[in-house]
């Protein structure tokens, strides 16, 4: 399953709570355009694609001492295809080695991050005796953007309404079983991604709206009973999902922090139930060895609900019979 950027959770948890000032709101803006754009690269993948199950989304490696974040891996035939997704708009000229952007030349070459991630997966693959040819591939998925290429370089460049028709080509292919191994050999260099740089301040922290947010609605107008939250939009959560949900919000916000009891306490405001919030963090979450002079709470993995408990789902979803409990 793809995920949202670290950067993208934070933004969106954060403008439920607080109205986000404009460069936030500019950088949620460009980071939601993103995924859609990624998203829509997987629709068509899967399309044109259908039979290509040797595919990796949004993974970040570490060779040595360089890191690089890809957003999409494929194999075809005997060719690994590095897939650098950008939703960029306007008018983009490759000439001498140089990108422009609206006829003004840009400072970085949009082509590095790729080339970058090529020469680690050729390293790794060389390092592990994986006879693969290795290609980047320049995406652009923005329908609005223009791209023209005046230079010979060795990636692919393609705009996007070119995408159906490269996909088309490699249908032709099919991947060679003597290299299956390629992905466990890459998840062995895999570590976490990149997480956002972002903090609140001392004030922004202030403004922040307190309570359980309706998952429906984005209000926190919310009464708890027994075994249900219920929103005046007529929203009804099961209270042990509103509470994880609640203190994953929590961890996503302050990504850089352990889960406080204390800081919970003031997260969820006046309704909270503390007894239950108490019972909530030790049935699901990690606690911290404490020391004698330190109480360090409970491990924080700064991710929303969906993913910090991807694999819990079933359980989750057996919880929902609890709205017939009286």
């Amino acid at each position: 399953m793809r995920r949202k950027s670290h950067e993208l959770q934070w933004l969106e948890t954060l403008g439920k709570r607080k109205q986000l000032n404009e460069e936030q709101r500019r950088a949620l803006q460009r980071s939601q355009k993103g995924f859609v754009g990624e998203r829509q690269m997987d629709k068509l993948v899967e399309t044109f694609l259908p039979e290509i199950t040797e595919i990796i989304d949004d993974i970040t490696l570490k060779y040595q001492s360089t890191v690089v974040q890809i957003d999409k891996i494929l194999l075809v035939g005997t060719t690994v295809y590095i897939i650098d997704m950008k939703f960029y708009q306007g008018d983009y000229i490759l000439q001498y080695n140089s990108w422009q952007r609206n006829g003004k030349k840009l400072p970085t070459n949009i082509l590095e991050q790729l080339r970058r991630a090529v020469r680690v997966i050729e390293n790794i693959f060389k390092e592990n005796q994986i006879d693969l040819k290795v290609k980047g591939v320049l995406a652009f998925l923005n329908p609005e953007s223009n791209i023209y290429v005046e230079d010979t370089v060795s990636e692919k460049i393609l705009a996007f309404n070119e995408l159906p028709l490269w996909l088309l080509e490699l249908k032709k292919y099919f991947s060679d079983e003597r290299y299956l191994h390629w992905q466990s050999v890459l998840f062995q260099y895999q570590i976490d991604g990149y997480r956002t740089k972002r903090q609140l301040t001392l004030e922004e922290e202030k403004h922040l709206q307190k309570g359980i947010c309706c998952p429906r609605c984005h209000q926190f107008n919310t009464r708890q009973n027994k075994h249900t939250v219920v929103c005046s939009c007529g929203y009804e959560e099961v209270k042990a999902t509103a509470y994880v949900r609640t203190i994953t919000e929590y961890g996503v916000l302050f990504h850089d922090r352990y889960l406080s009891l204390k800081e919970l306490k003031a997260f969820f405001g006046k309704d909270l139930q503390e007894i239950y919030l108490k019972y909530i963090l030790k049935t699901y979450f990690i606690a911290i060895q404490s020391t004698v002079k330190k109480r360090f709470g409970h491990e924080n993995k700064g991710i929303i609900f969906d993913y910090w408990f991807e694999d819990d789902m079933e359980h989750f979803n057996q919880l929902e019979q609890r709205k017939m409990w009286k």
